[in-house]
C-alpha cells in the first residue's frame, strides 16, 4: 500500500501540520472542529495547507515553484532518530544544537527514505554500483531533437535496439517521439515498453524516476482534459501493470542522480 500524508487544520487553536499517518491525524482531528484531507505525496499535502494558511497567495504558487523545494534529512546520532524539513533555517537549527548526518533531498521521500535507511553517507558511484539488475527508465528533451524514451539494465546502456528494432529507434539507441509529445508521455511510453521487456523475461523489478507516472498515470489515474493518445496510452500501461504486478512485480521511484537509464535532462 502506498504512504500517505495527512495535511490537517485547526482553526480554533491555529494548529496545522503534515502527518504520516491517519492513526495520527484523527487524535488531532477527530471531535474538533478542523479540516483534514489526505495525500499521496509530501508535496501536495503542504500545497494544500499553504492554500488554507495563505489563502491570498495561493494562486501564486505554480508548478514550476514547486521544483525548486527542497527537503533536508536530519539524522540525530545519540538518539539515532530523525525529522525532515522542508527548509533549510529548521534544519540548521538543528544541527548546531545536535550532533547528527544531514542532506538536501528534491523530495520529501528521498530525504525520509535516506534517513530511515541510517542516514549513511556514500557516493553516486557505489550507489550505481550495488543497484539490482532490474530495468530502468526514463525520458528527456535536451537533445533538441524533441522527446526521446530510454530503458536500460543496471549497465546503463539502451536495450530498446534489440526487443523493439521496428520502431522509431534513433543513433542513440533511445526511442524517438518528436516534438509533438510531452516528456511525460515519454515517461509514460518508457514505462510501457520497460513492462513489456519485464513480462518477456520474466524479471520482477523496474524502476523510474517520474513520481508522476508511477504513482498515478501507469494506475489509471489520469484527468480528463490530457490528449486522447496519452489517456489511451496510460489505459495500456495501467492493464501490463496490473498483469505484471500480479505476477510479483513491482514499479518503483528511483532518484534521477541515480538512474541508470537517467536522459541527464530533467535536472
Amino acid at each position: 500500500m502506498s504512504k500517505k500524508f495527512y495535511g490537517y487544520y485547526i482553526p480554533e487553536t491555529n494548529e496545522s501540520g503534515i502527518l504520516e499517518s491517519w492513526g495520527e491525524c484523527s487524535k488531532k482531528v477527530l471531535g474538533r472542529k478542523s479540516q483534514y484531507k489526505s495525500f499521496f505525496n509530501y508535496n501536495e499535502a503542504k500545497l494544500w495547507l499553504d492554500s488554507i494558511l495563505n489563502p491570498n497567495n495561493s494562486s501564486n504558487l505554480t508548478h514550476k515553484t514547486n521544483l525548486k523545494q527542497k527537503f533536508y534529512g536530519c539524522f540525530f546520532i545519540d538518539s539515532e532518530t530523525f525529522s525532515v524539513f522542508d527548509n533549510w533555517e529548521k534544519c540548521k537549527n538543528k544541527i548546531e544544537q545536535f550532533k547528527c548526518r544531514y542532506k538536501s533531498f528534491k523530495t520529501y521521500e528521498e530525504a525520509y527514505e535516506w534517513c530511515s535507511s541510517g542516514a549513511q553517507y556514500i557516493t553516486k558511484k557505489s550507489i550505481q554500483n550495488n543497484l539490482p539488475d532490474s530495468i530502468y527508465f526514463d525520458a528527456g528533451t535536451g537533445r533538441g531533437i524533441g522527446v526521446e524514451s530510454k530503458v536500460s539494465y543496471k549497465d546503463g546502456i539502451s536495450i530498446l535496439p534489440k526487443y523493439f528494432p521496428n520502431e522509431n529507434i534513433n543513433e542513440f539507441g533511445n526511442l524517438s517521439l518528436g516534438s509533438s509529445k510531452t516528456n511525460n508521455f515519454g515517461e509514460l511510453k518508457a514505462l510501457d515498453m520497460a513492462l513489456d521487456i519485464a513480462l518477456k523475461n520474466n524479471i520482477l523489478e523496474i524502476f523510474g524516476d517520474s513520481s508522476l507516472i508511477i504513482n498515478y498515470w501507469s494506475k489509471g489515474h489520469i484527468k480528463s482534459d490530457i490528449d486522447p493518445e496519452t489517456i489511451e496510452l496510460a489505459k495500456i500501461v495501467s492493464k501490463k501493470r496490473e498483469l505484471f504486478e500480479k505476477l510479483g512485480g513491482t514499479i518503483s521511484h528511483i532518484s534521477g542522480d541515480y538512474n541508470p537509464a537517467d536522459l541527464g535532462f530533467h535536472k
